[in-house]
């Protein structure tokens, strides 16, 4: 049921089951039928059609083994209660977001907090992820079985993550089960106890995903740009850690970085969905009003990385060569990163300057395009391109030549207009799902930039103009700022 009712959450979805109902039954409302069915199943029905269909007569076992190793018209209208974000604080400084969305019977928990590398330092980097992985691994109540067991009982899931600036939480239940689904929640955020065994799986997974990345070229050559460019400070840390900082961090440490930020003065709690906002209120003052205030959280952005270097080569036994060029950018709270983003989606796409001229006309790469990174501490903007190892010096001049004209022309109006569309579409689309839009509103409340930003946010890209993106273009894109990251063959 839970699975069929996640299809709606967006367009695209209604549009799918309704032209699956079409095809399976010719009939737009089967989805309906079909549930109303399901929730009338009993425990002996089940039983009854198991017996009839799952038998040894019936069954049919095909194995690819390893050699040697093989054994012997209608027409329905719907209608939609969406209401506005509410914001309340609890006394222990939790900002709890309420929205109330009666179109689909589920409820979106969204818990964040300000963390992620910008909370690290060389000694302990990539503790944020292993501390989030950990979390549901075990509690003062219930073991990871029980979790996991509890949470699929009712349909719902529950995971946690950790990245640049923020970790946190997310649950999804159906409505009739939110009880179950802040119960859980809030003992993983109140209880984890990071058990000794739990701690060590997660410690192999993160560094196997440490090793793994090495055959990522992009992504070993977008942490060496950021490396060079930040140094040992804000987003110069890896948010996987290094396998000889991620191997010797312990339980205990992973208790006192929790006991430092996962406390209530620096959380956001979202909480969208089919829910009754006054009952979600005290249902939430009652689980989390006792929480202890910790401490205040440093602010990022006295924390500036420093460049370690303007250049710098890894080698992999690889074919491609992968360059990423990288300038020092701007924040979240910053006017100037609207300009940036629209720069950023304007050598992006298939149609993209990039794109035509660097890979289509030159033949010069596989792929290439620009990625923008804002963020608490001032982030980075940064062209990257695929190629042949012999051309990577010419790509390199490409590069620079394209930023030094976006510095002297901008961008056409064409290209603006073409951005702006793209984004602004983009996010709109994005907004459909609820629990997509409840960690959206929670990150931007979280930021400081207000739950209420998300309202705004399209009239502020909309309202960039070509003049913004061409002075958006100098202040950031100077050739003498950049780092220059290159992993090629050895």
């Amino acid at each position: 049921m839970s699975g069929t009712l996640s299809t709606r959450k967006t367009m695209d979805g209604q549009a799918g089951d309704l032209g699956s109902s079409w095809l399976a039954a010719s009939d737009l409302t089967f989805s309906e039928r079909y549930l109303a069915v399901v929730q009338r199943v009993t425990p002996a029905d089940v039983q009854r059609v198991a017996n009839k269909y799952l038998t040894p007569e019936n069954r049919t076992l095909y194995a690819l083994l390893p050699e040697g190793t093989t054994p012997k018209v209608s027409v329905t209208t719907e209608t939609n209660s969406d209401g506005p974000i509410q914001k309340f604080e609890l006394a222990n400084g939790l900002r709890l977001l309420v929205k109330e969305n009666h179109r689909l019977p589920f409820v979106e928990f969204r818990a964040t907090f300000r963390g992620g590398v910008l909370a690290e330092t060389v000694a302990n980097n990539g503790i944020t992820q292993l501390m989030a992985k950990t979390m549901i691994k075990g509690t003062h109540r219930r073991s990871a079985e029980d979790i996991a067991r509890e949470i699929e009982s009712v349909g719902g899931s529950l995971d946690t993550y950790g990245g640049n600036q923020s970790f946190g939480a997310n649950a999804e239940v159906l409505s009739g089960d939110f009880s179950v689904g802040l119960d859980l929640l809030a003992d993983v955020l109140l209880n984890a106890s990071f058990p000794a065994e739990a701690l060590e799986r997660e410690q192999e997974v993160q560094i196997a995903n440490i090793q793994s990345r090495k055959d990522d070229l992009l992504k070993s050559a977008s942490v060496a740009m950021r490396r060079s460019l930040f140094g040992d400070a804000t987003y110069g840390l890896d948010t996987l850690g290094t396998e000889e900082t991620v191997s010797a961090l312990t339980s205990a440490a992973l208790k006192a970085h929790h006991q430092a930020f996962a406390v209530p003065n620096n959380c956001v709690l979202a909480i969208f969905g089919d829910v009754n906002t006054a009952e979600v209120k005290a249902a939430v003052e009652k689980t989390f009003g006792a929480w202890k205030k910790g401490g205040e959280f440093r602010d990022p952005t006295s924390v500036i990385g420093k460049p370690v270097s303007q250049r710098i080569e890894e080698t992999r036994d690889k074919k491609q060569a992968v360059m990423v060029i990288g300038f020092p950018g701007t924040t979240l709270l910053s006017a100037d990163r609207y300009a940036l983003e629209m720069i950023q989606e304007a050598c992006s796409d298939l149609g993209s300057r990039l794109f035509m001229r660097v890979r289509e006309q030159m033949g010069l790469a596989y792929y290439v395009g620009a990625q923008h990174f804002p963020g608490m501490a001032p982030g980075y903007f940064a062209f990257y391109v695929g190629t042949m190892p012999e051309k990577v010096g010419l790509v390199e001049k490409e590069l620079l030549r394209e930023a030094e004209l976006l510095c002297a022309e901008g961008l056409t109006e064409a290209e603006l207009k073409r951005a702006k569309a793209k984004i602004i579409g983009q996010k709109k689309i994005s907004r459909q799902d609820l629990g997509h839009l409840a960690s959206a509103t929670a990150l931007d409340e979280l930021y400081n930039l207000g739950f209420q930003h998300i309202d705004a946010e399209d009239a502020l890209y909309e309202a960039v103009t070509l003049e913004q993106v061409k002075a958006a273009a100098n202040k950031y894109l100077k050739p003498e700022a950049a780092v220059i990251a290159i992993v090629r063959p050895e």
